[in-house]
């Protein structure tokens, strides 16, 4: 599946000795937004061990992923204090040049931060700053679940070398298991917490889009007290963002040309049942995903099933030759901007392919891994038959 670059995979592209927190921020916010008045705070970071460093990156993590730096400054006797202003809960980056990095969030108190860098070992503690405990706690908590699913990769690639079926199916099981168990665990644990920025940082991890219940929980218990904050306010529009696209909600209207230049409307499709599909002759994923999408509306287009694709391609002449060669039948269309398409920007599209399933009122009845694969004849199975 192919995505739009993220904060989380900035950080997994990191060199192996970083220690780098799985995080994800939400959308720019305004300057408009900061109303509170800003606290004078002290940074201090004392270090031990026979390393030496040279200069010291004071970084604030901007909610558009970008990384704005804050200071510099250079170790004396192994200690080093920084003095800022801080006017809400913000997360920050140290930055160990060429050594490794520490994400931190920063509050109204004085926070202290202990490095042991004995043998090579960077290790540390944090006092202060209970927010950043609650990220390291729920950055440790994916690094675990990450390890055994590698492990489970590893097995299935040697039995799909050795085309044991039987294996390769228990081991897709007991990776939909984990997957369930572990996000389970996981909202237990964020619900279970004290309010934190930290929670809030992690909404793209557990992804809105299939957890809108949840978020939406976590929205109402955090308003009074985070209303005002720059990442609660991302957060606030992005789970307004979604909501409109998820199941149950009105599709949005799309207008944009056919390979003819001819502007096409999703509307004009009421009446059917229309499957709404993201895609692009790029995306491998796309390509695989086509001909089962062939199959269906072969199937199913008499009985009032229609197809409604949007490409994400650059180029025209990529696009149109992907249709060529899947010998795509239905109406396709685009404008030819990438993931700044008009229509994936309204449907919050940040990886394809991604599909929606509209009911002949225009109302979203399923999407995405719902309409995938086998999923998507279940699905059409159940509406037509």
């Amino acid at each position: 599946m192919h995505n739009t670059l993220t904060y989380y995979n900035m950080l997994t592209k990191r060199s192996s000795n970083t220690i780098a927190l799985f995080i994800l921020l939400i959308t720019m916010f305004s300057c408009d937004n900061y109303t509170q008045e800003a606290n004078k705070i002290t940074l201090s970071i004392e270090i031990s061990g026979d390393n030496k460093y040279d200069e010291v990156r004071l970084q604030k993590v901007n909610s558009d992923y970008s990384i704005e730096l804050v200071k510099t400054g250079n170790f004396q006797d192994k200690t080093l204090e920084f003095e800022i202003f801080v006017s809400e809960s913000t997360l920050y980056r140290l930055d160990f040049i060429g050594r490794s990095s520490i994400d931190i969030i920063l509050n109204d108190t004085d926070v202290s931060v202990l490095i042991n860098d004995n043998e090579g070992l960077f290790k540390y503690d944090i006092e202060g700053s209970p927010d950043t405990n609650i990220l390291r706690s729920i950055s440790s908590k994916i690094s675990d679940y990450r390890s055994e699913i590698r492990e489970l990769n590893i097995e299935f690639i040697s039995a799909n070398e050795e085309r044991n079926i039987q294996l390769i199916n228990s081991i897709r099981e007991s990776v939909s298991f984990k997957k369930n168990q572990f996000e389970l665990s996981l909202k237990e644990f964020l619900r279970s917490v004290d309010k934190s920025l930290a929670v809030l940082i992690f909404s793209d991890y557990l992804s809105i889009d299939e957890n809108v219940v949840f978020w939406e929980g976590i929205y109402n218990s955090y308003f009074d007290e985070f209303k005002s904050n720059s990442y609660f306010i991302n957060f606030e529009n992005k789970l307004k963002k979604i909501k409109a696209v998820s199941v149950g909600s009105i599709a949005p209207e799309i207008i944009l040309n056919d390979t003819n230049g001819k502007p096409i409307s999703l509307s004009s499709f009421r009446g059917k049942y229309v499957l709404l599909d993201f895609w692009a002759a790029w995306c491998r994923p796309c390509r695989e995903e086509n001909p089962n999408i062939l199959e269906n509306y072969n199937r199913f287009k008499d009985q009032g099933f229609e197809v409604y694709q949007v490409s994400l391609d650059r180029n025209k002449e990529d696009w149109l030759k992907g249709i060529e060669q899947d010998k795509l039948p239905w109406i396709n269309v685009s404008d030819l901007k990438y993931y700044q398409s008009e229509a994936a920007v309204l449907y919050n599209i940040n990886k394809i392919p991604s599909a929606f399933l509209l009911d002949p009122n225009g109302i979203i009845i399923a999407k995405n891994i719902e309409l995938r694969g086998i999923n998507l004849t279940k699905k059409l199975s159940e509406i037509f038959n």
